[in-house]
């Protein structure tokens, strides 16, 4: 049984390499498989239950092992999705072994290629592209290895066993429901809006700001004077309001931006120029809660995403794996949160304490 798992694993490497080399699953390449990759793939689905099977055999009790590819640690963001989830693990008896992808999908495959040589009893990943995945996907599942997502979707959702979903349209909407109320009871009703956007992100940036964009000009008193790219950097969100301001005669009462980084850019320019607007924006990050805890003149708001809440893929995975039933797609919400909000919605502190 080895011998002929070791020989599995590496000729799904083989299938896997070979996806990288057509372009790691792109629609224009499906259809053109090498005989090889067809002989690779159908020996990993001939025997993947056979190794799935074997591994529960040796290991002798009811504890896992998850391979996890991050999407990347360069965000307070997924670091604190990576900690819940080892908080999450402990509890559940689950052991980790977790990569970082770093954003490149061509490193996210060689991951899974990792797990499936290790022999792990599930992978866990956030898609660095959602059409890439699917060889190592189709790998994995052959190797007799269920594939969960979260923080992202997949072109085809056919050989995920279970997945973590936002409705990113639905947040942006909520948030402008939020500002709606807001506009109404501070404003008089009356109030113009700008939106800093990021085009290179139209799935969720652009639904989140279409979806806030939507709601808040319900408001018959609303006017939408700008929608702008903020490069989702401070400095590029306070160079677009810089020139939002000048061109509004300094008088814009409400900014959305579509993460905290842009957003702070854009409070930066209205306190320089001595305006009056405030800003609500996407966010998860120290700063931004200690702003929002401290009452911050110019924060108003934050559309809050839960690190815990993608961390839960961990009990839905260890459920799946002991036979219960679990819910194909999960869909969980981001919420707004304010000075007055903030402390009966999250122990945020207790999140990022687990970074030390």
């Amino acid at each position: 049984m080895k011998n002929r798992k070791t020989w599995t694993a590496r000729l799904i490497s083989m299938a896997l390499l070979t996806g990288l080399m057509v372009g790691c699953g792109k629609k224009e390449d499906a259809g053109e498989k090498t005989a090889q990759e067809k002989d690779a793939q159908q020996e990993a689905q001939e025997t993947g239950g056979e190794m799935a099977d074997a591994r529960k055999e040796t290991s002798g009790d009811n504890s896992y092992t998850f391979g996890v590819s991050l999407y990347y640690r360069s965000d307070e963001f997924y670091v604190d999705i990576e900690n819940m989830m080892k908080v999450y693990a402990q509890d559940a008896g689950v052991e980790l072994i977790i990569q970082d992808a770093n954003c490149d999908a061509s490193v996210q495959m060689r991951q899974f290629e990792d797990f499936i040589q290790m022999g792990v009893d599930a992978i866990l990943f956030s898609p660095c592209d959602p059409a890439a995945c699917a060889s190592a996907v189709e790998a994995a599942n052959g190797a007799g290895i269920p594939v969960f997502t979260y923080d992202g979707t997949v072109e085809d959702n056919s050989g995920i066993a279970s997945g973590m979903y936002s409705d990113f349209y639905a947040d942006g909407y909520d948030a402008g429901t939020w500002a709606k109320e807001y506009i109404e009871k501070n404003l008089n009703g009356q109030a113009k809006v700008a939106i800093l956007d990021y085009p290179a992100s139209p799935i969720v940036c652009g639904q989140r700001a279409d979806g806030f964009q939507a709601a808040v000009e319900e408001l018959e008193g609303v006017e939408v004077v700008a929608r702008q790219d903020g490069k989702a950097t401070r400095t590029g969100g306070m160079e677009v309001m810089e020139n939002i301001l000048t061109s509004n005669d300094n008088k814009v009462d409400l900014v959305f931006a579509i993460n905290y980084e842009s957003g702070a850019g854009a409070a930066a320019a209205i306190e320089a120029a001595d305006a009056k607007g405030g800003v609500v924006c996407v966010a998860w990050g120290e700063e931004a809660l200690q702003k929002i805890e401290a009452n911050d003149p110019y924060l108003k708001g934050v559309l809050l995403g839960d690190p815990s809440d993608q961390a839960e893929i961990i009990h839905v995975a260890k459920d799946y794996l002991d036979g219960k039933s679990v819910e194909t797609e999960t869909y969980y919400s981001y919420y707004m949160v304010t000075s007055e909000t903030l402390a009966d919605k999250i122990d945020w502190r207790y999140i990022i304490g687990l970074r030390k």
